[in-house]
Parts: structure tokens; sequence; C-alpha cells
């Protein structure tokens, strides 16, 4: 990641003081990943060992089912996707497309490992942050659940 700033920008690093955003901006790729829509950037089943970030553009999570995919979620700037992989290395669990002209930074494995091991301290609050967003998450979905059962 090119700065701070572009940092700032994302929940996961919200909670990183200004040294550890700095120590940060020292292990991720400068590079941007490019995405023009429509792009397929994860398939459900497929095998995962990195997260994205959302630079810019928005992404679509949908699940294909017999009647068609089934949205469950688009996601924008300063968001990330992916993670489930990432955490239990089971193969990804949706399918991920390109929205729009989308760039993402790319968190993988090795990423996740060397902050462990190097940097506890930026791991334990970028966990934190991503349980507390994961959290949220499944909240969101337990309504969503619950409100297609609901009876009128």
């Amino acid at each position: 990641m090119s700065s701070i700033n572009n940092l700032r920008d994302f929940l996961l690093f919200q909670e990183l003081a200004e040294d550890e955003m700095m120590r940060l901006t020292q292990l991720f790729s400068t590079e941007a990943e490019d995405f023009m829509p429509g792009s397929i950037i994860c398939q459900k089943d497929a095998p995962g060992d990195s997260m994205y970030l959302i630079k810019s553009g928005k992404v679509q999570i949908s699940l294909p089912t017999d009647q068609g995919d089934v949205v469950l979620a688009e996601l924008g700037p300063g968001k990330f996707f992916g993670e489930m992989s990432l955490l239990d290395k089971a193969p990804r669990s949706a399918n991920v497309n390109a929205v729009e002209s989308t760039e993402l930074y790319i968190l993988t494995r090795k990423h996740i490992a060397f902050l462990m091991d190097k940097e506890a301290r930026i791991a334990a609050k970028m966990m934190l942050a991503m349980s507390r967003i994961l959290s949220a998450r499944i909240r969101v979905m337990d309504d969503r659940i619950q409100d297609s059962f609901a009876t009128e």
C-alpha cells in the first residue's frame, strides 16, 4: 500500500497507531490489482489463501443456486472479502465479481503469518477488528434469514 492515508480507509486498520501503520505499509505491495466490470475475482469452491481489500470500485458476492445467483452483499471501498479462506484454509464459499472497475489489495496467509510472528500487536488489532466486522456481517445475515421466514 502506497501510503498511510490509504490504510486509514480500511476499517481493518483503523485501530492501529501511526507507527504501526508505518510498519504495515512496508508489508504490502504498493500495487493494487485491477479488475474490469464483470471479472470473476473468486469462484465458489476454488482454493484460496488470501483476502482482498477494496481500494476502489465495487464487488458483488453471490451464491450460485439452481434458480440463479443469490446476492449476499455488495461491497465498496474500505471493505474486504475472502477472509474465510484465508483464516480456515477451506475453499472459497461464494463467487465474487467486479460490478465496476475495481482495484484490490491482496493480503495473503503469508502476510498474516509474518505479522503474527514479527508484529503480534498489529496482528492482534487486525484480528480483533476483523472479528467485529465479521460479527456484524453475521448479524445482518441473521436478520435477513429471520425476515425471509417472517409471516405477515
